[in-house]
């Protein structure tokens, strides 16, 4: 055993000398730099932490080292993380080390998409280490990151290799899977059990075990790893099965490690700024239910009161691009086009096109002070009798007035290519109505909307008083028997899929062109509607209700709102009243609508 001062002379060569000059040490000093290599690396593997911090010379604070320390001993650990907690940045720090400390080790990181998983070795690894280490460089040999590979290879024969989480990925062999952003992938269970976990049916073998005298060949092998990251999201998601499934097997004993991250470790250290904080809480995107998933690292359950329940919800997230009415420039850019830029293309004759309202005024008597105005813009497609619903866009307008939503509901119908728009003409949504049966005229666009009246209500369409207006408002006036149809017809839409909403604004940035080239500003614009789908997720399943005198009714907890719940009822339920008459012409012998 050497000196601790030894120990320093023969960590400080190791520092110091290149690879390539080690060949030309004397024999003596050969075996002091393999013996100290040995004691070295045998204390790092036991605190890779130190690793980190000695060799690579990186700065960690307190709660890194326990997320790598537990990384580095225990046969699987689960981290829920709040955003901005740089979990991307730590699983980074434990690869390269492993990679290091273990020659020949097969490292795969696993995302829902490679684009995430080329991010991490791209942007974490070979940009930010490697400007923060000179000792990780000079582990590296070579930097491969491309459309069909992207790998890190290292002198010792260890590497670390990106692939996308999906059934196209099979046949890899690994010694630790790093599985980021876990929630997020496709197929959950089946393709975590059926492609990445078979990744580990492969031992590391190290050199020593293939001695000719066969002292070492009994020796234990190593147990590969698995790692698994994510923030937190709704316990009815699977992923919150593999979570619990970790906190039982750690209380049993065995090597499982779970751990949740929340944003107040970001903000005791620095990495988020208490303005940042107190941005992100006022934000009125930000739902009270998302930022405790999100920042509080805490997962969502439902009420046992609530009616809608998020595993019903949370399949009918599967709709990848939104709809987005057009920016000013684009109007103008199109203006005299006859295709505009922002038209979407029918994908059926019969598709149905609805913007849906629930109308809430400035300084309404009637109304609450938590009510926002809501339309949404829903698309509608045939498929076996059925209207599969595309819920595209929705918005919001907080204090105003009849006449400035009437022109922003107009300007949405007309954008959209809409055929009806379903209006809630009951209490202040009067006043809507009316602004809505008379000639608009749009300052800003230089343009004048014609006049729209009702559909199905004639005493609504004789306060129209032109004759050539287009009658295609659907009144909706609401009473306990129709706020019981709606609920009722919305749940069922749910859980026979027949109602498709967007997915989440982290799976978006996937999604959107060139998203890491856009503004700030221009990111957040993209990722609006699926902000505010997810708002309305959290609105809905917030829900209660109570059956009274046969009818279900819905409400809100106090300084709640359904407001969003309304907008999507109210489309959905006309949607379905289309589709009965639909189905009842079909039995009726009539040519084929489909």
């Amino acid at each position: 055993m050497t000196s601790n001062k030894e120990e320093k002379i023969i960590s400080d060569e190791v520092m110091k000398s290149p690879h390539k000059k080690r060949k030309n040490l004397s024999n003596r000093k050969k075996d002091r730099l393999n013996e100290g290599m040995k004691i070295w690396t045998s204390f790092y593997r036991l605190n890779i932490h130190r690793c980190a911090i000695d060799y690579l010379g990186l700065n960690l604070y307190p709660f890194q080292i326990i997320m790598l320390y537990m990384m580095n001993i225990m046969y699987s650990t689960c981290f829920i993380c709040a955003r901005g907690l740089s979990k991307s940045y730590m699983t980074a720090i434990f690869l390269v080390c492993k990679a290091i400390l273990y020659p020949n080790s097969l490292i795969v990181v696993s995302c829902s998409t490679k684009e995430q998983a080329r991010n991490l070795i791209k942007e974490k690894i070979a940009k930010e280490l490697c400007s923060q280490s000179r000792m990780l460089k000079r582990e590296i040999s070579k930097v491969v990151i491309g459309t069909n590979e992207t790998v890190i290879y290292f002198h010792n024969g260890s590497t670390i290799q990106a692939v996308n989480a999906s059934q196209n990925t099979r046949g890899l062999r690994c010694h630790v899977l790093v599985v980021d952003e876990y929630r997020m992938i496709q197929g959950g269970f089946e393709t975590l059990n059926s492609v990445l976990r078979p990744f580990l049916n492969c031992v590391r073998i190290p050199k020593f075990k293939g001695r000719e005298d066969g002292k070492y060949a009994n020796y234990p092998s190593e147990e590969n790893q698995e790692i698994y990251l994510s923030s937190a999201w709704y316990a009815e998601h699977w992923s919150y099965d593999l979570y619990t499934a970790h906190v039982k097997n750690m209380l049993k004993g065995d090597d499982y490690f779970v751990c949740n991250l929340p944003y107040q470790l970001s903000a005791y250290h620095g990495i988020l700024t208490k303005k940042r904080v107190q941005d992100i809480i006022s934000d009125e995107n930000m739902s009270e239910a998302s930022f405790s998933m999100e920042f509080e690292a805490l997962w969502h359950k439902d009420k046992d009161n609530s009616y809608f329940k998020s595993s019903n919800i949370l399949p009918c997230r599967t709709l990848e691009y939104a709809w987005y009415p057009p920016t000013p420039e684009e109007y103008y850019n199109n203006k005299n086009k006859e295709k505009k830029s922002y038209h979407l293309k029918k994908l059926s004759e019969k598709e149905l096109r609805v913007v849906s309202c629930d109308i809430a005024l400035m300084n309404s008597k009637n109304g609450h002070d938590n009510d926002n105005a809501i339309f949404t813009f829903t698309r509608s497609i045939p498929k076996n009798q059925n209207y599969i619903s595309q819920v595209l866009w929705q918005e919001a307008h907080d204090g105003w007035t009849a006449k400035q939503l009437a022109l922003q509901i107009k300007r949405l119908y007309f954008d959209s290519q809409s055929d009806y728009i379903v209006l809630d003409t009951g209490g202040v949504g009067i006043s809507v109505y009316d602004e809505l049966a008379e000639y608009t005229t749009d300052t800003e666009r230089g343009i004048i909307y014609p006049p729209l009246k009702s559909m199905n209500d004639e005493k609504f369409a004789e306060r129209c008083g032109y004759a050539e207006a287009q009658k295609c408002i659907y009144c909706i006036t609401a009473s306990a028997k129709f706020n019981h149809e709606i609920a009722v017809t919305l749940k069922s839409a749910f859980q026979n899929k027949t109602i498709q909403l967007l997915k989440t604004q982290f799976e978006a940035e996937d999604y959107i062109d060139d998203y890491d080239k856009l503004s700030p500003e221009e990111q957040a614009d993209k990722l609006l509607p699926y902000i505010q789908t997810s708002l309305m997720q959290d609105e809905i399943t917030q829900l209660e209700y109570e059956v009274k005198d046969s009818y279900i009714k819905l409400f809100e907890a106090k300084g709640k709102r359904k407001d969003r719940y309304s907008s999507l009822a109210y489309g959905n339920y006309f949607i379905r009243e289309q589709e009965k008459k639909l189905k009842k012409k079909k039995k009726g012998g009539l040519a084929n609508l489909w």
